[in-house]
């Protein structure tokens, strides 16, 4: 189970009596593989999508509707399931949930990119019918939202945006994040599996710019390893970090607690639930106006999004900003951060709207 279904699983849970889990479905895992090497056979190696295709969603209904066969359940929760919902036929009410939608993945990712035209087409129209399918539709992002109704013609009355939930265990007594205490360095964080794409080496020269201008300050890269090896004391490299083993999962607590800013100058980015789990420790985040990343980051409140041409001496500008006038612009930001994500962004504020938004648009269309 990914992170994003664990914990949204925990705000069902925490918000209704009975939630039963009917997924993920057992044709994935047993056919994908064999169907892959075929499918790559007969269409001679042009990248065909298995993911989202009529083939897959024919083989979900099958397992779905059996599943649900007899049951009487108030709906069903389809967390990033368009495939699976598509071509269901069930007279349960479906709440769909997502981060994008495939027009927006599609060539936004390379790996969800050069996909033939058929393809495409049936992406398009698995897309379709599971936001037709589905009675409510939420989003991550405004960015999915609008894609939804522009694009796919889905009811505005019907969708609505809610935050992704933060993959954190628990969330840290605000007290521990009060960063009143300066020490005088500046500690940046980067925090990304995918070196390029989250601009690792943006990251890597906003910390060498604000070292050239004289201020003290150390770079954390956490979940990979930089392509090249860096002799520079203010610099450390945490490969992986399991946060399901609890003495690494306090030491992500204590590397969240002693940065000041985390700094992902991301290429490409459906949502970003790292900048909410930061700005539960009251760090600011600091990266790029793309992809649904908008919705998470509010410029002067918990961060600031930069251009995607910005360079490392632009970030090094808006930390410099900032961190030398302390008192007056570090702190508030700081501590505007932890107040959004209290109010907007936690596990407790997403679940009250998800409840709000479900009682008052199922009871409608019962």
């Amino acid at each position: 189970m990914s992170g994003v279904s664990y914990y949204f699983l925990r705000i069902l849970r925490e918000q209704f009596e009975v939630v039963d889990i009917i997924g993920p479905a057992k044709t994935r895992n047993l056919l994908k593989g064999n169907l892959k090497r075929v499918l790559h056979f007969l269409f001679r190696r042009k990248k065909y999508n298995l993911d989202h295709s009529f083939l897959m969603s024919l083989l979900y209904k099958f397992e779905f509707e059996h599943k649900l066969k007899g049951k009487r359940y108030d709906f069903i929760f389809a967390l990033r399931a368009s495939t699976e919902i598509a071509l269901i036929n069930s007279k349960i009410p479906v709440v769909y949930y997502s981060d994008a939608t495939f027009k927006l993945l599609y060539n936004y990712y390379d790996w969800f990119s050069g996909f033939m035209k058929l393809s495409v087409a049936e992406g398009n129209k698995i897309e379709q019918l599971a936001l037709r399918k589905s009675s409510v539709c939420l989003f991550a992002s405004e960015w999915a939202r609008n894609s939804a109704v522009e694009q796919y013609g889905c009811d505005p009355e019907a969708t609505f945006l809610l935050p992704f939930p933060p993959n954190i265990e628990r969330t840290p007594e605000i007290e521990l994040t009060d960063k009143s205490l300066k020490s005088g360095m500046c500690n940046l964080l980067f925090l990304g599996v995918e070196w390029e794409r989250k601009g690792g080496q943006i990251a890597l020269d906003a910390y060498y710019s604000l070292k050239s201008r004289g201020i003290k300050c150390s770079l954390t890269i956490c979940g990979c390893i930089p392509p090249e090896s860096f002799e520079d004391e203010g610099i450390n490299i945490i490969p992986y970090l399991n946060k399901n083993l609890e003495a690494e999962y306090m030491q992500f607590e204590k590397m969240m607690l002693n940065s000041h800013f985390l700094i992902l100058p991301t290429r490409a980015e459906c949502y970003g639930i790292v900048f909410a789990e930061a700005s539960s420790y009251a760090v600011p985040s600091l990266a790029t106006q793309t992809g649904g990343i908008g919705s998470v980051i509010k410029d002067g409140i918990n961060g600031f999004r930069l251009p995607l041409e910005a360079i490392g001496a632009d970030y090094a500008d808006v930390i410099e900003t900032h961190f030398s006038d302390y008192t007056e612009k570090y702190l508030p930001l700081s501590r505007s951060s932890r107040k959004y994500f209290d109010e907007h962004i936690s596990a407790e504020a997403i679940g009250k709207k998800m409840v709000q938004i479900l009682e008052n648009t199922l009871s409608k269309k019962q």
